[in-house]
């Protein structure tokens, strides 16, 4: 067989096979930092979703901490938005507060490692910029490589294979497709930053943190403290165990009056933070609202009666499995051997259809889509 036609072979099907390969690991360099991490999103209609991140090449997965069920009666485990709809994403936020023991110290050993990056990390980050640099240079030169293989080929078999042969020249560099060079961003990683993501009310969305990483469609920056109006939902128990800026006391009881069925609830909530904690008040379907307006400091807490709740609030909760009383503390702190992930597993009653309404400081790290957010300033003189 001519060497050069099993050359020519031999070409195609390892650029097929390579391409294939790459086709299904290649995932953006920002975004997989977040793999695993429990992380809330918000998206362009204003929705917030949370959950456990899981990356795909052509798609991010929330993993809810409980099931839902949607009008229309079906059951949702998770939201998946596909790389066509990425530009729904506004920003997602990785809250200090929400992160496990086990996840904190995930997160603070990438921090080491691209403040102080070894020999071998060095290289390949000089080494993808390089490639990023030149990629048009490096693109021409395996084209003209690829166009002189095809023309000395004597068989037919690579006549009508152009498609296959643009396939190896693409994925050839496609190591670096989500990869991006970009000087000044380069100068100030690992340094602080101000990044601007778009205005809402007619003022200015500002981050202030740590300049992490950045590629062609995303940006990090770390550090950041946001003192903000924060929503949490008390119906997810599992959501409640993982913050862990307060404790949690529910007591759920049912009363029979006029031959109606009555729920009340009693929540106790006590500040596990060093910050002062807001707490405004408690919302529900149909325009529920109970005031609390009280300022807890470190340490306090407060007890809220919650008496007849909108049927619109316990329509999931079955009366006959009440009374019902749980305490919602992070693993961390209970005075048991449980694992620290166990609550992610385990199953809970329903709770009411209730969201916490609070303002405090809290520290999150901050991944904003290149479309939607841009590096204004940098916070720190540099040499």
């Amino acid at each position: 067989m001519d060497k050069v036609l099993f050359f020519s072979i031999l070409l195609v099907f390892l650029g097929a096979l390579f391409g294939s390969v790459m086709q299904h690991r290649r995932v953006d360099r920002v975004l997989k930092d977040l793999r695993g991490f429990h992380v809330t999103a918000k998206l362009e209609s204003g929705k917030r979703v949370w959950g456990r991140l899981n990356l795909f090449a052509n798609a991010v997965e929330f993993v809810f901490s409980r099931p839902y069920t949607n009008r229309r009666g079906n059951l949702l485990t998770s939201f998946i938005v596909f790389s066509e709809q990425m530009n729904d994403i506004e920003v997602i936020f990785r809250f200090h507060d929400e992160l496990t023991p086990r996840n904190q110290k995930r997160r603070l050993k990438e921090i080491a490692r691209t403040k102080n990056p070894g020999v071998l990390r060095r290289i390949n980050r000089s080494l993808r910029n390089f490639m990023v640099s030149f990629r048009e240079a490096i693109d021409e030169s395996i084209g003209l490589l690829l166009s002189r293989v095809q023309k000395k080929a004597s068989s037919a078999l690579l006549k009508g294979q152009e498609d296959y042969l643009k396939k190896i020249r693409h994925n050839a560099i496609g190591i670096v497709s989500t990869a991006a060079y970009d000087p000044v961003l380069e100068h100030y990683i690992n340094h602080r930053v101000v990044v601007e993501a778009g205005k809402v009310d007619g003022q200015r969305i500002e981050y202030a943190g740590v300049l992490k990483e950045y590629s062609t469609g995303w940006i990090s920056v770390l550090d950041c403290y946001l003192n903000s109006e924060n929503t949490l939902p008390l119906s997810d128990a599992s959501r409640l165990m993982m913050q862990r800026k307060m404790d949690f006391r529910l007591h759920l009881r049912s009363r029979e009056v006029d031959e109606r069925t009555i729920i009340d609830m009693t929540l106790e909530i006590t500040n596990r933070d060093s910050q002062n904690i807001a707490i405004w008040h408690i919302e529900g379907p149909d325009g529920f609202t109970h005031e609390v307006d009280q300022m807890l400091g470190p340490g306090e807490r407060v007890t809220i009666e919650l008496a007849d709740l909108p049927e619109a609030c316990t329509s999931s909760i079955d009366p006959a499995e009440l009374p019902v009383e749980l305490t919602l503390i992070a693993p961390e702190r209970q005075q048991t051997e449980e694992a620290d992930e166990d609550h992610e597993t385990r199953r809970f009653p329903a709770l009411p259809r209730l969201s916490l309404v609070f303002d405090t400081i809290r520290g999150v790290d901050i991944y904003i889509p290149r479309s939607k957010g841009l590096l204004r300033h940098g916070s720190e003189f540099l040499d």
